[in-house]
């Protein structure tokens, strides 16, 4: 792959973050546990023409949590070098504290900073994994001028119930969020949790205009869309379909040919990436990057052999599913 050349010049403006298909991206890594660069370019090279943006080191598909810092440092230094111009790229700087997260914050501005590509950035934190809903638009105002980009949030009562399952609220309060998306270097939030706070979030942010709600359940996003996008790990192994789904949801693109006919393939789609993610969801990163390494989309360094009987079929069926439109 050939990646791009520019320069970061420091004065780039920040519209909204985009609306459409966000790929929460797998890291490829190699039998040492290092960034697999090839690999990664590779990857970054088949999906780039069907994504609006990428989400780097998620804490996901991407596994931020369990990579070295160093991995997630050169994973965005080699993204930013092999994305366009117009791509957004979207950097989870979760740590386990907040002092940690400030660190690391800190180290990936320095690496936007020395990169010589000029890039869409936009920090992408979970603060209730370490830190509660008092405070955080101060907490905020202290990251921004450390970061000097803006952020996303991350509502995600799953992980939080998981690492901190003593705290009472594991949403972002509503009336929080709502003073927090008064600030104009809070672009939006990804949103894991039910489908009434959904609506209350969308109800508390109208009055911001460009602030995006991205839906973080892709089977959610698949029977009701967001109007913002989705944060999609399927989109790794099928980013034509899923762009063909966010096109018709968000009408982005025009639709031609007859309307039923438009509407049945939009359903038969629709219905594939639902049963592909009924494959994956158990654990995207590990399936997703075994499907790729069998259909020789990735090296097969970058996967894991699964350990049971019950996951190796499981990516057999996947493999299946996936070989049939390739």
């Amino acid at each position: 792959m050939t990646c791009l050349v520019g320069r970061n010049s420091g004065s780039m403006e920040y519209p909204s973050p985009p609306r459409g298909l966000i790929i929460d991206l797998i890291t490829p890594l190699n039998e040492r546990g290092d960034l697999d660069i090839e690999a990664l370019e590779r990857h970054l090279e088949r999906i780039m023409d069907h994504v609006h943006g990428v989400l780097l080191a998620s804490p996901w598909a991407g596994e931020g949590s369990q990579l070295l810092f160093k991995t997630r440092k050169e994973l965005l230094q080699r993204t930013m070098g092999c994305v366009s111009s117009n791509t957004a790229l979207l950097v989870w700087i979760t740590g386990h504290t907040e002092e940690a997260t400030r660190r690391n914050l800190i180290a990936l501005q320095k690496v936007s900073e020395d990169t010589p590509y000029e890039r869409r950035i936009y920090w992408v934190d979970t603060p209730l994994l370490y830190h509660s809903n008092r405070g955080l638009p101060s907490l905020y105002r202290e990251l921004y001028d450390l970061g000097n980009r803006p952020f996303l949030l991350i509502n995600d009562p799953y992980s939080v119930a998981k690492v901190r399952g003593t705290i009472k609220r594991k949403n972002i309060r509503t009336s929080i969020l709502k003073e927090t998306a008064k600030m104009e270097f809070i672009s939006g939030i990804i949103f894991l949790g039910p489908l009434e706070r959904a609506y209350n979030y969308e109800k508390a942010v109208r009055s911001r205009d460009g602030f995006r709600l991205y839906e973080g359940d892709e089977g959610r996003f698949l029977e009701y869309p967001s109007l913002s996008g989705v944060i999609s790990a399927g989109a790794n192994l099928a980013p034509e379909k899923w762009r063909a789904i966010i096109d018709s949801s968000l009408h982005l693109r025009e639709t031609s040919g007859d309307y039923p006919d438009s509407l049945k393939q939009t359903w038969e789609t629709g219905q594939y990436l639902h049963q592909l993610r009924d494959y994956y969801a158990t654990d995207p990163p590990t399936m997703i990057k075994l499907a790729l390494s069998e259909l020789s989309l990735l090296p097969p360094t970058a996967g894991v052999q699964p350990n049971d009987p019950k996951a190796t079929e499981i990516k057999k069926k996947l493999v299946d599913l996936l070989s049939k439109e390739i």
